[in-house]
């Protein structure tokens, strides 16, 4: 499957990416991007992005990753850095491989928001089905 069908399928296939604003905009064998739009629904009392929204979107990154291969991926394990608040209208996770495995790969991300400032971080052990 080419890229723009594989892009486009991804985001397809997941209602609960649908329902909260998160696409996958680019990917290649060891990297994805995933941006969510920032709506109300996204937001906590602080009025900046909630982080269940931050996390979401590292752990789509962090599965697509994997899926690309062929083989649908599920976390076992994950471990979130919140480093600043998460505001403004788009948030970008980027995520990569660290380790490949057999049935186990490591992936770290990073999200970004409007202005490019780093507001998180997480690494996701991710298990291939």
């Amino acid at each position: 499957m080419d890229k723009q069908k594989y892009i486009e399928q991804a985001n397809r296939l997941s209602g609960f990416n649908a329902h909260n604003g998160i696409e996958v905009v680019e990917f290649d064998d060891e990297h994805c991007t995933v941006i969510g739009k920032i709506s109300e629904k996204a937001m906590n009392p602080f009025e900046m992005a909630h982080g269940g929204f931050v996390y979401s979107l590292c752990d789509v990154a962090a599965g697509v990753i994997i899926s690309r291969e062929g083989h649908p991926g599920v976390t076992l394990n994950s471990n979130m850095h919140f480093l600043h608040p998460s505001r403004g209208t788009v948030l970008r996770a980027e995520g990569r491989i660290v380790k490949k495995g057999r049935t186990v790969s490591v992936i770290e991300t990073e999200v970004y928001d409007d202005n490019d400032r780093l507001t998180a971080v997480g690494t996701f052990e991710i298990y291939a089905l």
